[in-house]
C-alpha cells in the first residue's frame, strides 16, 4: 500500500468560471485527503467515497474521481520532514 495526496486542481479554468466550482460554497465541502491505497484509482475512490457536498455541486460531476478537478500524487518515503496536509477554513 502507499500513501496519496488528493487536493482540488487551481491550475485549470474551471474553477474561474461562475457555477463551475463544486467547493463552493466553502461549507460541508472537503478540500484535501490522504488515503493509504494500492493505486491511483483505489485513491481517488476513497477519496470520493470520503467526500462532502462537492460530490453533488455540479450534475455529472465527481471531482475527486475526475483529474481535471483534483489532483491525486503519490506520497513517497524520501525527501525533507514536511507537513503533509493542513486544511485550515475560518
Amino acid at each position: 500500500m502507499k500513501f496519496w495526496r488528493l487536493t482540488p486542481r487551481h491550475d485549470t479554468l474551471w474553477w474561474c468560471v461562475d457555477g463551475k466550482d463544486p467547493w463552493q460554497p466553502y461549507y460541508n465541502r472537503a478540500f484535501g485527503f490522504v488515503v493509504r491505497a494500492a493505486d491511483v484509482e483505489e485513491a481517488r475512490f476513497l477519496a470520493h467515497q470520503a467526500g462532502g457536498d462537492e460530490n453533488g455541486a455540479i450534475d455529472g460531476i465527481r471531482p475527486w474521481l475526475d483529474d481535471s478537478y483534483s489532483t491525486c500524487e503519490e506520497l513517497g518515503d524520501d525527501g525533507p520532514g514536511e507537513v503533509i496536509m493542513v486544511n485550515f477554513r475560518l
